[in-house]
């Protein structure tokens, strides 16, 4: 419990100040309230015994002293309660947005790597769910607690000032008791709760696979099956909410009995001391009323130690994949490579873990002006053997060099800057054309971006299409797996790479439109290293070296 509680404190470093404000202000929120109930309570009972007196005590009671108080207290309620919220909701929302930006940024460095076992529906619910379940940590688990532990501190104290020791054990007493409570109820809660958790990730992870595999839903008629399904399992996670819901009244329920029956307890304790005259009975009816007041703090106390357990799993799986070691980076020194259109692969080995090589003591030699073509079966490492050369993987053994500098040995911005990919599975994102065009060139003007279209044979198309402006949606729906294979390579050729690399560039292609574009790269690319994946016989036999991959 340590080391999640110093997990979370690191994240919330920074916004110490608002915090400590914040935890303040609630708890001058929750005094004012208490002592407004307890001042008036007062105020009425004095001026009515003061009526009821003779004479000079009636005309003697001092109505504007207490009259301002209340005022004050009701005023200073109101606006301490509208700067606790502000405060310390900007406090959160400031944390939530810098752990949202770290957890992205350690999920980069680890994909492909130690996260690829997470489907993209599963970080997604770690990026998203998870931080806004730790939204709760603080405003509705942590500063409630304090509160009520400070006021608790301050009722046993005035009990026991006002009543004495008598009182102060009832208090001590019922506040045991409600800790015990408390303290069931997150023991109980916890496996329900790690449950919910677990389907909700489920649940999240299957949408987004479904939502990308929703052509394939549509045209197999899984629609029906996948609805029922999802009902089951909706129905499943509603069971789950509905017994925490229950357990949570019931405590609540008991709690808030437990307030008032001591405020009961308070009032029965204070009879003697009052018939004693050892206090007043109006101030022992604010005694009374500062207990039933305490009962708006406890309030959110069932809800804050049921979500603990929540809170405690999601920062061990927070804290699981922000502390997964990063692999090494491919290029991990200060080397500049220089665009000297020689690219050197001497020794080359790669596996994946706990995998046979998937290639061994590969060499080959790339050069300007004369396109290298990678041929071979399915699996063979292909594209994995690209991947490598740009230092999206590191290699198990050998050397790659370009530009006078070996890939281990260089800079790693650096050394990407020096090669433009061309994946087997393109990426297409939501938006104009324009757009993911400048992906690879945010400066580049739309002279150049008609330009890199045209070699690309897309720009008739864009023109029909309205121009950059055209909205491609979602994955590039609205373009053809050819189009958007095309759309893909435009980017790559536009980013002005020394060395070009392409996976299967022509999938999807008729074949007059794939030799054109075949002689189109051929010409533009002359001055770079182009090294091309494909399964096309004629194309390989067209370039002019070879690199063949078995199994």
């Amino acid at each position: 419990m340590a080391d999640r509680i110093t997990w979370l404190r690191h994240q919330f470093k920074g916004e110490g100040t608002r915090l400590r404000n914040a935890g303040l202000l609630a708890l001058i929120t929750a005094l004012a309230a208490m002592a407004l109930l307890g001042l008036s309570g007062w105020f009425i009972s004095a001026a009515a015994l003061a009526g009821l007196a003779a004479g000079g005590p009636a005309v003697a009671f001092n109505l504007l002293v207490p009259s301002a108080g209340i005022r004050a207290l009701a005023v200073g309620r109101t606006v301490s309660r509208y700067f606790e919220r502000l405060v310390s909701h900007d406090a959160t929302f400031h944390v939530m947005q810098r752990l949202r930006t770290r957890l992205f940024a350690a999920i980069l460095p680890r994909i492909p790597g130690p996260l690829s076992s997470l489907s993209s529906g599963h970080l997604l619910e770690r990026l998203l769910g998870d931080v806004e379940r730790l939204e709760n940590a603080w405003l509705g688990q942590g500063q409630p607690a304090l509160v009520a532990i400070a006021t608790a501190v301050v009722l046993l104290l005035a009990g026991f000032w006002i009543a004495g020791p008598a009182a102060a054990l009832a208090m001590l007493a019922g506040f045991i008791t409600m800790f015990l409570l408390l303290r069931h109820l997150s023991k109980v809660s916890a496996e329900p709760l790690e449950q919910r958790a677990w389907q909700r990730e489920q649940l999240r992870g299957d949408l987004v696979q479904t939502l990308n595999g929703l052509p394939d839903v549509l045209a197999y008629g899984l629609r029906p099956s996948l609805l029922e399904q999802w009902r089951r399992r909706l129905a499943d996670l509603a069971a789950l909410e509905h017994r925490l819901a229950l357990r949570h009244a019931i405590t609540q329920t008991l709690i808030q009995s437990l307030m008032q029956w001591l405020a009961v307890a308070m009032l029965l304790i204070l009879i003697t001391p009052v018939r004693q005259e050892v206090i007043d009975a109006p101030m022992a009816l604010a005694l009374m009323l500062l207990v039933l007041a305490a009962a708006e703090v406890t309030l959110p106390l069932a809800q804050a130690w049921q979500g603990w357990p929540d809170t405690r799993a999601t920062v061990t799986r927070l804290e699981a994949l922000t502390g997964t070691p990063i692999p090494p980076p491919a290029a991990g020194g200060s080397g500049i490579p220089r665009s000297d259109g020689d690219l050197k692969v001497s020794g080359l080995s790669f596996a994946w873990p706990g995998q046979p090589a998937l290639f061994s003591g590969l060499d080959l030699q790339a050069r300007a002006g004369a396109p290298l073509a990678i041929v071979g079966p399915s699996g063979s490492g292909k594209s994995t053997l690209l991947h490598c050369l740009m230092g999206l993987q590191r290699i198990s053994a050998g050397e790659i060099r370009f530009g006078g500098v070996s890939q281990e040995r260089a800079d790693s911005d650096a050394w990407r800057q020096c090669f433009a990919l061309l994946l087997q599975q393109q990426q297409l994102f939501t938006g104009t054309l324009r757009d993911n065009l400048r992906l690879a060139r945010p400066d580049a003007s739309d002279e150049r971006l008609w330009q890199v279209l045209e070699q690309a044979r897309l720009a008739d198309l864009v023109r029909q299409r309205g121009g950059l402006d055209h909205w491609i949606g979602t994955n590039g729906m609205h373009l053809s797996g050819g189009q958007g294979r095309r759309l893909s390579l435009a980017r790559v050729l536009l980013r002005d790479s020394p060395v070009v690399l392409l996976d299967e560039p022509f999938t999807g292609l008729e074949p007059a439109t794939a030799d054109a574009l075949f002689d189109t790269l051929h010409s533009t690319l002359n001055d770079r290293v182009l090294i091309m994946v494909t399964h096309d016989r004629r194309h390989a036999e067209r370039m002019e070296n070879r690199l063949v991959l078995d199994l």
